[in-house]
This record gives structure tokens, sequence and C-alpha cells, in this order.
């Protein structure tokens, strides 16, 4: 009778669905897609929004080496963002459209994350979290035909302190790899530059970014328990 029970549970969990063993383990993932990026107000020489950058959608991609403690993981984030000039220029009560202007923002950044899961490695599992490191912020808005006067023409970077705020969803493809949708807040507070008239511009970079991502989970297949 004992060796027909131990039998019998043998068999139910060689035909259980596989729990993922990913506590424990190191993880390395990619992730892209869309991004908004709020507009670019520019503090000309201490004059408060002297000058309005509108953006069009962009994208966002990065990559991420992680280790998941369980129900929190860490995580080293490289990423970078872009998006070009969208409906105008706006200097005082003069407007910019088209080919009369040359723009955009980009920013570079490192940065570490914490995240907290919750649910079942093996189903939909969700995770919210955040991030801090540094960024550098390009700034850009010129114009081909020359008609910006210098004050309002900007091509300047500024490196500085950058956090950011996640939440998605991820679920497992097999074993190993997991795919998930993740939403990103990501903001640079103080990006202080200099115009082409050698003043001084300051701004913020804000951005939402709705990102696809695949994750390869270096951990394996958890052991059967004992018996």
């Amino acid at each position: 009778m004992r060796k027909l029970v131990i039998g019998m549970a043998l068999a139910t969990s060689a035909l259980a669905t596989p729990a993922l063993a990913r506590e424990g383990s190191w993880y390395v993932e990619a992730d892209g897609g869309a991004m908004i990026v709020e507009d670019l107000q520019f503090d000309i020489n201490n004059v408060n929004n002297a000058s309005n950058l509108d953006l069009a959608t962009g994208y966002d991609f990065g990559g991420v080496i992680g280790y998941d403690f369980g129900a929190f993981r860490l995580e080293t984030e490289a990423s970078y963002r872009r998006a070009n000039e969208g409906e105008d220029y706006r200097v005082g009560a003069a407007t910019f459209t088209g080919a009369q202007i040359d723009g955009g923002a980009s920013a570079l950044s490192f940065m570490l994350n914490g995240l907290l899961d919750f649910g079942n490695d093996d189903g939909i599992q969700g995770f919210v979290g955040g991030g801090v490191g540094v960024a550098r912020v390009k700034l850009q808005a010129t114009s081909p035909a020359a008609n910006l006067g210098a004050s309002a023409a900007i091509n300047d970077s500024d490196s500085g302190f950058a956090w950011q705020a996640l939440a998605g969803v991820r679920t497992p493809l097999s074993d190993h790899v997991d795919v998930g949708l993740k939403y990103r807040f990501f903001n640079v507070d103080n990006v202080d530059v200099v115009n082409n008239a050698g003043l001084p511009v300051s701004t913020r970079f804000r951005s939402h970014s709705l990102l696809a991502s695949l994750t390869y989970n270096f951990g394996g297949e958890a052991p059967p328990p004992k018996l």
C-alpha cells in the first residue's frame, strides 16, 4: 500500500505543471516600446517658461541584469529614449512649426531598480517598483532656415540625478523565458544647459513609456518535493 501511494504521488508530480525556480537566480531582460515626453518648458536666463517645445511620440529601449530574491528583485538597467519635435516650438509670442524647427530630446540613463513581485511564478505575475540613477539628457531646438534667434536656439546636454517608477505584468513562456508588459515613468528634474547665445536654460525631462519585455531566467525547473 505504501509503495502504491508513493507511486501515485510521483506520477502526479510528473504530470503537474512544473514550478519555475526564479527565486535565487540571475536574469537578463530586454525592453522596448513607445514613449510620450511631456512638453519641454524652458526657463531662459531666469525668465520662466520663455519657450516651449512640443515633442512627438518617441521610443524607449534598454537592457537589464537582475537578481531574483523571491518576492523582491534588484536590478541594474541601461536605457535610451528619444523623441523628435512635434507640432511646434513656441518662443514668446512666436511659434515655429514644420520645416522651421529641427528639435528633439533624448536621455541615456543608468539605473538601480528595486521591484516587488506578487502572484504565482508559473502564471501571470504583477510587479511594482522604482529606481534611481544618473541620466544624460540632450536637448535640441534649432532651425535649418536660421530663423531662430540665438537666445531661442538650443543644442546642449546635461547629466544629473534621475528616478523612475515601474509597474507591469509578466508570464512564463518556458522554464527560462518570460514575456511581459511594463509601464515606466521617468524623471530628470534639473536639466541645466546653455543656449546658442550663451544664456542659461533650465528645464526638466519627464516621459511615460509602455514597453514589451523579454526575460531570460538562469534558474531552472524547481526540484520535486521530498516525500
